[in-house]
Protein backbone atom coordinates (compact mmCIF):
# COMPACT_ATOMS: atom_id res chain seq x y z
CA UNK A 1 0.00 0.00 0.00
CA UNK A 2 2.90 2.24 0.59
CA UNK A 3 4.30 1.67 -2.37
CA UNK A 4 1.41 2.69 -4.59
CA UNK A 5 0.91 5.79 -2.10
CA UNK A 6 4.37 6.56 -3.54
CA UNK A 7 4.06 6.14 -6.79
CA UNK A 8 0.43 8.11 -6.98
CA UNK A 9 2.64 10.97 -5.24
CA UNK A 10 4.73 10.50 -8.27
CA UNK A 11 1.44 10.30 -10.76
CA UNK A 12 0.76 13.87 -9.39
CA UNK A 13 4.05 15.56 -10.03
CA UNK A 14 3.73 13.84 -13.49
CA UNK A 15 0.61 14.56 -14.59
CA UNK A 16 1.02 18.27 -13.71
CA UNK A 17 1.12 19.48 -17.30
CA UNK A 18 -1.38 17.33 -18.67
CA UNK A 19 -3.56 19.53 -16.31
CA UNK A 20 -2.42 22.55 -16.34
CA UNK A 21 -2.85 22.41 -20.05
CA UNK A 22 -6.56 21.73 -19.26
CA UNK A 23 -6.78 24.59 -17.39
CA UNK A 24 -5.91 27.03 -19.77
CA UNK A 25 -7.73 25.67 -22.54
CA UNK A 26 -10.79 25.89 -19.90
CA UNK A 27 -9.89 29.63 -18.98
CA UNK A 28 -9.10 30.41 -22.49
CA UNK A 29 -12.94 29.31 -23.41
CA UNK A 30 -14.22 31.26 -20.34
CA UNK A 31 -12.07 34.45 -21.18
CA UNK A 32 -13.60 34.30 -24.62
CA UNK A 33 -17.38 34.15 -23.16
CA UNK A 34 -16.58 36.45 -20.95
CA UNK A 35 -15.33 39.08 -23.75
CA UNK A 36 -18.08 38.29 -25.93
CA UNK A 37 -20.75 38.13 -23.37
CA UNK A 38 -19.38 42.32 -22.61
CA UNK A 39 -19.45 42.82 -26.11
CA UNK A 40 -23.41 41.69 -27.23
CA UNK A 41 -24.51 42.47 -23.79
CA UNK A 42 -26.24 39.00 -22.98
CA UNK A 43 -23.21 37.40 -20.43
CA UNK A 44 -25.02 35.61 -18.56
CA UNK A 45 -26.69 33.74 -20.83
CA UNK A 46 -23.37 33.01 -23.07
CA UNK A 47 -21.46 32.05 -19.68
CA UNK A 48 -24.19 29.89 -19.08
CA UNK A 49 -23.57 28.53 -22.58
CA UNK A 50 -19.59 28.46 -21.99
CA UNK A 51 -19.98 26.80 -19.02
CA UNK A 52 -21.52 23.81 -20.07
CA UNK A 53 -19.56 23.51 -22.92
CA UNK A 54 -16.54 23.58 -20.63
CA UNK A 55 -18.46 20.66 -18.57
CA UNK A 56 -18.59 18.65 -21.87
CA UNK A 57 -14.92 19.03 -22.51
CA UNK A 58 -14.14 17.05 -19.58
CA UNK A 59 -15.56 13.83 -21.27
CA UNK A 60 -11.88 13.50 -22.46
CA UNK A 61 -9.88 15.06 -20.17
CA UNK A 62 -8.92 11.64 -18.49
CA UNK A 63 -7.91 10.09 -21.85
CA UNK A 64 -6.00 12.98 -22.47
CA UNK A 65 -4.47 12.87 -19.34
CA UNK A 66 -3.52 9.31 -19.33
CA UNK A 67 -1.76 9.67 -23.14
CA UNK A 68 0.57 11.89 -21.61
CA UNK A 69 1.19 9.91 -18.70
CA UNK A 70 1.89 7.20 -20.71
CA UNK A 71 3.66 8.73 -23.65
CA UNK A 72 6.13 10.39 -20.94
CA UNK A 73 6.32 7.01 -19.22
CA UNK A 74 7.06 5.34 -22.72
CA UNK A 75 10.40 6.74 -22.41
CA UNK A 76 11.00 4.76 -19.59
CA UNK A 77 9.24 1.76 -20.34
CA UNK A 78 11.57 -0.51 -19.22
CA UNK A 79 11.56 0.91 -15.94
CA UNK A 80 7.73 1.29 -15.13
CA UNK A 81 7.52 -2.14 -16.27
CA UNK A 82 10.38 -4.10 -14.06
CA UNK A 83 8.97 -2.71 -10.58
CA UNK A 84 7.21 -5.18 -8.93
CA UNK A 85 3.61 -3.55 -8.56
CA UNK A 86 1.29 -5.14 -10.62
CA UNK A 87 0.32 -3.73 -14.18
CA UNK A 88 -2.90 -3.25 -12.86
CA UNK A 89 -1.71 -1.08 -10.20
CA UNK A 90 0.63 0.69 -11.95
CA UNK A 91 -2.37 1.68 -14.45
CA UNK A 92 -4.81 2.23 -11.54
CA UNK A 93 -2.09 4.94 -9.97
CA UNK A 94 -2.36 6.91 -13.44
CA UNK A 95 -6.42 6.29 -13.32
CA UNK A 96 -7.03 7.69 -9.96
CA UNK A 97 -4.94 10.79 -9.95
CA UNK A 98 -6.21 11.56 -13.85
CA UNK A 99 -9.69 11.04 -11.67
CA UNK A 100 -8.54 13.71 -9.22
CA UNK A 101 -7.19 15.80 -11.35
CA UNK A 102 -10.19 16.19 -13.08
CA UNK A 103 -13.09 16.06 -10.55
CA UNK A 104 -11.25 19.28 -9.17
CA UNK A 105 -12.55 21.37 -12.64
CA UNK A 106 -15.11 19.45 -13.11
CA UNK A 107 -16.80 20.42 -9.71
CA UNK A 108 -15.90 24.10 -10.36
CA UNK A 109 -16.83 24.13 -13.68
CA UNK A 110 -20.56 22.14 -12.00
CA UNK A 111 -21.09 25.20 -9.78
CA UNK A 112 -20.24 28.09 -11.39
CA UNK A 113 -22.97 26.65 -14.36
CA UNK A 114 -25.36 26.59 -11.31
CA UNK A 115 -24.93 30.13 -10.84
CA UNK A 116 -24.95 31.31 -14.27
CA UNK A 117 -28.03 29.38 -15.52
CA UNK A 118 -29.95 30.84 -12.28
CA UNK A 119 -29.35 34.27 -13.42
CA UNK A 120 -29.92 33.34 -16.82
CA UNK A 121 -33.15 31.10 -16.92
CA UNK A 122 -34.68 32.19 -13.86
CA UNK A 123 -37.99 30.26 -14.50
CA UNK A 124 -35.82 27.14 -13.66
CA UNK A 125 -35.80 26.08 -10.27
CA UNK A 126 -33.28 25.44 -7.68
CA UNK A 127 -34.35 21.68 -7.53
CA UNK A 128 -33.91 21.58 -11.98
CA UNK A 129 -30.83 22.61 -12.19
CA UNK A 130 -29.45 20.25 -9.25
CA UNK A 131 -30.92 17.36 -10.93
CA UNK A 132 -29.89 18.36 -14.68
CA UNK A 133 -26.62 19.61 -13.72
CA UNK A 134 -25.69 16.40 -11.32
CA UNK A 135 -27.06 14.04 -14.14
CA UNK A 136 -25.08 15.50 -16.51
CA UNK A 137 -21.97 15.49 -13.82
CA UNK A 138 -22.48 11.61 -13.36
CA UNK A 139 -23.05 11.07 -17.44
CA UNK A 140 -19.58 12.99 -18.01
CA UNK A 141 -17.81 10.88 -15.17
CA UNK A 142 -18.70 7.34 -16.46
CA UNK A 143 -18.00 8.64 -20.24
CA UNK A 144 -14.85 9.87 -19.32
CA UNK A 145 -13.96 6.20 -17.57
CA UNK A 146 -15.33 4.39 -20.35
CA UNK A 147 -13.21 6.36 -23.50
CA UNK A 148 -10.15 6.30 -20.89
CA UNK A 149 -10.56 2.62 -20.77
CA UNK A 150 -10.75 1.74 -24.37
CA UNK A 151 -7.61 4.56 -24.77
CA UNK A 152 -6.08 2.09 -22.42
CA UNK A 153 -7.05 -1.03 -24.64
CA UNK A 154 -5.74 0.48 -27.98
CA UNK A 155 -2.51 1.86 -26.54
CA UNK A 156 -1.59 -1.47 -24.93
CA UNK A 157 -2.50 -2.88 -28.92
CA UNK A 158 -0.24 -0.20 -29.91
CA UNK A 159 2.84 -1.15 -27.74
CA UNK A 160 2.09 -4.71 -29.11
CA UNK A 161 2.23 -3.55 -32.63
CA UNK A 162 5.46 -1.40 -32.17
CA UNK A 163 7.53 -4.24 -30.94
CA UNK A 164 7.12 -6.40 -34.66
CA UNK A 165 6.25 -2.59 -36.87
CA UNK A 166 7.67 1.26 -36.52
CA UNK A 167 5.66 3.73 -34.86
CA UNK A 168 3.45 4.91 -37.95
CA UNK A 169 2.59 1.58 -39.06
CA UNK A 170 1.55 0.32 -35.69
CA UNK A 171 -0.41 3.64 -35.67
CA UNK A 172 -2.61 2.97 -38.71
CA UNK A 173 -2.85 -0.40 -37.87
CA UNK A 174 -4.13 0.14 -34.15
CA UNK A 175 -6.44 2.99 -35.53
CA UNK A 176 -7.73 0.66 -37.64
CA UNK A 177 -8.93 -2.05 -35.75
CA UNK A 178 -10.39 0.92 -33.44
CA UNK A 179 -12.25 2.02 -36.03
CA UNK A 180 -13.59 -2.05 -37.17
CA UNK A 181 -14.45 -2.26 -33.24
CA UNK A 182 -16.44 0.45 -32.77
CA UNK A 183 -18.44 -0.62 -35.71
CA UNK A 184 -18.77 -4.10 -34.03
CA UNK A 185 -19.43 -2.64 -30.74
CA UNK A 186 -22.09 0.01 -32.21
CA UNK A 187 -23.52 -3.22 -33.81
CA UNK A 188 -23.73 -5.30 -30.38
CA UNK A 189 -25.22 -2.71 -28.26
CA UNK A 190 -28.31 -2.42 -31.07
CA UNK A 191 -28.91 -6.49 -31.09
CA UNK A 192 -32.34 -7.11 -30.04
CA UNK A 193 -30.84 -9.39 -27.25
CA UNK A 194 -28.38 -7.08 -25.51
CA UNK A 195 -31.16 -4.21 -25.64
CA UNK A 196 -33.90 -6.10 -23.63
CA UNK A 197 -30.55 -6.70 -21.26
CA UNK A 198 -29.44 -3.38 -20.81
CA UNK A 199 -32.99 -0.91 -21.42
CA UNK A 200 -34.13 -0.96 -17.87
CA UNK A 201 -33.83 1.66 -15.42
CA UNK A 202 -35.39 4.36 -17.93
CA UNK A 203 -34.86 8.17 -17.04
CA UNK A 204 -37.03 11.03 -18.81
CA UNK A 205 -35.26 14.22 -19.43
CA UNK A 206 -38.12 16.07 -18.29
CA UNK A 207 -38.84 14.42 -15.00
CA UNK A 208 -35.54 15.87 -13.88
CA UNK A 209 -37.27 20.00 -14.26
CA UNK A 210 -39.63 20.94 -11.88
CA UNK A 211 -41.48 23.86 -11.32
CA UNK A 212 -42.48 24.85 -15.02
CA UNK A 213 -44.53 23.07 -17.36
CA UNK A 214 -42.90 21.99 -20.47
CA UNK A 215 -44.82 21.11 -23.55
CA UNK A 216 -44.46 19.79 -27.36
CA UNK A 217 -46.48 19.12 -30.49
CA UNK A 218 -46.45 15.88 -32.03
CA UNK A 219 -46.78 15.89 -35.46
CA UNK A 220 -46.97 12.37 -36.07
CA UNK A 221 -46.59 9.04 -34.47
CA UNK A 222 -43.91 8.17 -36.82
CA UNK A 223 -41.61 10.81 -35.73
CA UNK A 224 -39.95 10.82 -32.30
CA UNK A 225 -41.06 13.00 -29.74
CA UNK A 226 -39.05 15.11 -27.53
CA UNK A 227 -39.96 12.88 -24.70
CA UNK A 228 -39.08 9.65 -26.72
CA UNK A 229 -35.74 11.00 -27.81
CA UNK A 230 -34.39 12.26 -24.20
CA UNK A 231 -34.97 8.75 -22.51
CA UNK A 232 -31.85 7.45 -20.44
CA UNK A 233 -31.42 4.01 -19.27
CA UNK A 234 -29.14 3.27 -15.74
CA UNK A 235 -28.97 -0.25 -17.39
CA UNK A 236 -26.78 1.49 -20.55
CA UNK A 237 -24.83 3.21 -17.49
CA UNK A 238 -24.14 0.02 -15.99
CA UNK A 239 -23.20 -2.11 -19.29
CA UNK A 240 -20.45 0.41 -20.40
CA UNK A 241 -18.90 0.55 -16.68
CA UNK A 242 -18.85 -3.54 -16.85
CA UNK A 243 -17.30 -2.97 -20.36
CA UNK A 244 -15.03 -0.32 -19.08
CA UNK A 245 -13.48 -2.52 -16.33
CA UNK A 246 -13.36 -5.32 -18.91
CA UNK A 247 -11.14 -3.28 -21.31
CA UNK A 248 -8.93 -2.06 -18.34
CA UNK A 249 -8.19 -5.50 -17.51
CA UNK A 250 -7.80 -6.54 -21.49
CA UNK A 251 -5.55 -3.50 -21.19
CA UNK A 252 -3.73 -4.83 -18.12
CA UNK A 253 -3.10 -8.60 -19.47
CA UNK A 254 -2.33 -7.29 -22.92
CA UNK A 255 0.47 -4.93 -21.35
CA UNK A 256 1.72 -8.18 -19.32
CA UNK A 257 1.66 -10.40 -21.77
CA UNK A 258 2.46 -9.18 -24.78
CA UNK A 259 5.14 -6.27 -24.12
CA UNK A 260 8.40 -6.79 -24.02
CA UNK A 261 11.06 -4.44 -22.60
Amino acid sequence: MNAWLYLTKKEFRLGLPAFLVALILYSGIIAAGIIAGNRFGFEDEIMSIVFMIVIALHTFFLAFYLYHSLNTERKRLHLWLHTPMSIAGLLASKIFTGIVFMLSTLIVSVILAMLSLRVAFSFFSQESLINTLGSISITIFLMALFISSVFLLFWSIFLTFSQKWNDFFSFLLTILLFFVSVWAYGNFIHLPFVQMLTNWGAIQAGDMITGIEVSYVEESVDILTIKDATVFYIGNFLRDFIFSVLLFSAACWIIERKVEV
